[in-house]
């Protein structure tokens, strides 16, 4: 078998009502931007994989696409190892190409009438996931939201900060804690990892060291489960002091790109909790080489889900096939960030199961759920 083509489509998929989002105040988002990618095989065989791609980048990831596909048509889907050195290659001079290795997997899974999880290796068929928020709300509705994720069988939420006073950003925990105690795990994401400068434009406040620590004491006092992207993501240093300074759990990584930079944070004890994306940090053979990695040092790997479309799909598979692992994210955050509209161009959806807030693992051929062409067609905004 042989790659014939890589194509894809930018898609728009518009949400129910415009989206505030926590990681640019002020700022509107209409809808839910899915970049779909398709590998092609002499043996009519597709695979499919999917990303995020703002529209502030599409045209870099096209000439990826673009440039990866002149390495890799005439090779074979089942050469991971050769595609990843190739993809490495295109990484050194453009962005995110990880997601074509992910596709292969979908063409691998379907060639040989398994589930990729299985391919991989199985370890679990049920993937525990928490709701992650996104919105800008005030904290009377997030006592209702965070009794809305209780009925629904959630067991978690993750809640992201954007205040510039650290006692703005704790009542939000304050809230959810009063209404629902302690029926739901609560994770905390500061959305530091990009920041390096004093806000502008929107986007929210620079942490220092000392507004980390702080933060990260009180949410030892609400008991919240960990605490996200604290400081820049290459503060490599502040980050293995701030881990050793305080007793809740430090987690990181979704944008540290390959096994080097997680090679490091593992040596200096930055993260508790690595969180690699399977789009943006490197693709899904890597982060089971940085799970295995992250193992002999006693550490978990959560991986990042915020992947639209499929995504979350395709991290599912990932977990499914290491032992170190606790929760998956589920952009979750009705009535605007709904899982149809973030999944958006899937020939079904996927929801956690009321009983015990889990996912159970599709079992049919590759990442068992498929992409809807005529939903591609209708919300596309640029392809390839």
């Amino acid at each position: 078998m042989k790659i014939t083509n890589i194509t894809y489509d930018c898609v728009e998929v518009p949400f129910p009502q415009e989206f505030h989002p926590t990681w640019y105040p002020g700022m509107t988002e209409r809808g839910q931007v899915i970049f779909v990618v398709r590998v092609h095989t002499d043996d009519g065989i597709t695979g499919y994989a999917c990303m995020e791609a703002p529209h502030g980048i599409l045209k870099i990831v096209c000439e990826t696409m673009e440039y990866a596909k002149s390495m890799l048509v005439g090779d074979s889907p089942f050469d991971i190892e050769a595609i990843m050195l190739k993809l490495r290659n295109v990484a050194r001079i453009a962005t995110r190409p990880w997601v074509i290795e992910n596709a292969c997997w979908d063409i691998i899974g379907k060639a040989a009438g398994l589930p990729v999880y299985k391919l991989l290796g199985s370890c679990r068929d049920r993937i525990p996931v928490y709701a992650a928020w996104g919105e800008l709300r005030s904290n009377e509705q997030r006592r209702e939201d965070a009794r809305w994720l209780v009925e629904s069988g959630f067991r978690a939420v993750k809640i992201r900060f954007s205040n510039e006073r650290m006692r703005d950003d704790i009542a939000i925990i304050e809230a959810v804690r009063d209404a629902v105690g302690d029926q739901l795990e609560i994770m905390v994401d500061a959305n530091q990892g990009t920041a390096c400068e004093r806000n502008k434009n929107g986007f929210p406040p620079v942490w220092s060291y000392e507004r980390a620590r702080g933060t990260a004491r009180e949410l030892e006092q609400l008991h919240c489960t960990w605490l996200e992207e604290p400081l820049w993501r290459y503060n490599f240093d502040g980050l293995a002091r701030l881990n050793e300074e305080v007793d809740i759990p430090i987690a990181g990584g979704e944008i540290n790109i390959g096994i080097p930079d997680f090679k490091i944070m593992l040596e200096k004890g930055c993260y508790d909790i690595l969180q690699p994306n399977c789009t943006m940090s490197t693709g899904i053979s890597y982060i089971r080489k940085i799970a295995a990695v992250a193992d002999t040092y006693g550490k978990i790997v959560n991986p990042h889900a915020y992947i639209p479309g499929m995504g979350v799909l395709q991290s599912m598979h990932l977990v499914a096939s290491y032992s170190n692992f606790t929760w998956l994210e589920y952009p979750c955050d009705p009535p605007t960030l709904t899982p149809v509209a973030f999944q958006g161009v899937l020939t079904e959806n996927y929801f956690p199961d009321i009983t015990d807030g889990c996912i159970p693992m599709p079992q049919a051929p590759g990442f068992g759920i498929g992409i809807d062409e005529e939903l591609v067609t209708k919300y596309s905004i640029m392809n390839g």
